[in-house]
């Protein structure tokens, strides 16, 4: 089967008639925190979630624990007692709300550019903590006689998925029913060089190594089961300004701008259908993007959404996921990849 991933925010402005379940296998509610060995967040909208789950029998749904910039993983995984407590209060907190599993976004170990706390240990630990909480799930398991889901929510740059590992074998996939490679964000806030943030492959502009595809051969090359892999989709831009005079040609030019500036799918598409003259598409990159001379914007279109889902079943890959549901509530992101299904 090849999963269909939303990730949906608690937090954000949608209703049950917007949520598609039977094009999705698999909501990950975002997020609930660790706070000390707490989890924390009180979800307003569980309810409807778990509404569409008693209508949709095939749908799950996972609680996502972390984000950017949310803390509590290293110090929470730093010790045996330590990692006892958060898996129980984990496991009280899926229970609480009627998940069907937990996926983990510790953005990311031994890394503190979020902010956040971080230790040499970090990897290790996770590889424990990842450890624990499967047996943990496979005692319940055996009380309860149901399946529980735990994955991660891992990087796409191949520093960021070294950084999961403390020794490079990637063992921690052993204890994961796979992993949601982010391959979005992949250029961005940290670089004023114009390129794509969601590409499927790479290209052979400045910056342009950094891909979906060479995520994937990445992991592929470390001996990881296809079956474990889910890349990204966005449902949402980046875009760059203030390019030198006369550009046009714009991928892997230096701007004056970060990549830092995002719209939504819900706008996008409206600054999209007034000037479609400046709708482009990548072959290389099997992306598209808009550029008017003055503004460079990288996004998911249809045509993209389904170049990636193709590209997830000639792969043999698990499937294919997107940030976030709300983003775009036209549906024509996630339909343009479910019609490849």
């Amino acid at each position: 089967m090849t999963e269909v991933i939303a990730y949906l925010d608690d937090n954000r402005e949608w209703t049950k008639e917007e949520i598609p379940a039977e094009q999705l296998t698999i909501i990950n509610y975002a997020f609930a925190n660790i706070i000390g060995l707490e989890i924390v967040r009180d979800l307003k909208k569980i309810s409807i979630i778990n509404e569409l789950k008693g209508e949709h029998p095939h749908l799950q749904t996972c609680i996502s624990i972390g984000g950017w910039g949310a803390g509590g993983f290293s110090e929470g995984v730093a010790t045996k007692e330590n990692r006892d407590v958060l898996i129980e209060n984990l496991i009280n907190y899926m229970k609480k709300y009627d998940f069907n599993g937990i996926d983990l976004d510790w953005e990311y170990p031994g890394v503190d550019t979020a902010g956040i706390t971080a230790s040499e240990d970090d990897a290790q630990n996770f590889l424990y903590f990842v450890e624990e909480i499967r047996a943990s799930l496979d005692e319940l398991s055996k009380e309860t006689g149901q399946t529980y889901l735990l994955t991660a929510a891992i990087g796409a740059a191949q520093e960021l998925l070294e950084t999961m590992s403390p020794d490079g074998e990637y063992r921690y996939l052993d204890y994961l029913d796979f992993v949601n490679v982010m391959t979005y964000d992949m250029r961005g806030s940290f670089t004023q060089v114009a390129g794509h943030h969601t590409n499927l492959l790479s290209y052979s502009k400045k910056e342009g190594n950094l891909s979906a595809e060479e995520s994937v051969n990445h992991l592929l090359a470390k001996g990881v089961d296809p079956q474990k892999i889910v890349i990204g989709a966005a449902f949402y831009c980046r875009y760059w300004t203030d390019f030198p005079a006369g550009t046009t040609e714009p991928i892997g030019v230096e701007t004056g701008s970060f990549g830092n500036n995002t719209y939504d799918y819900n706008q996008l598409k409206d600054i999209l259908a007034e000037n479609p003259a400046a709708i482009f598409w990548d072959e290389e990159a099997k992306a598209p993007y808009y550029f008017d001379g003055k503004q460079f914007i990288s996004y998911d279109n249809e045509r993209s959404m389904a170049e990636k889902m193709n590209y997830v079943k000639e792969n043999n890959l698990r499937g294919l996921m997107y940030w976030e549901h709300s983003l775009d509530l036209s549906g024509v992101l996630l339909t343009a990849a479910t019609d490849q299904l």
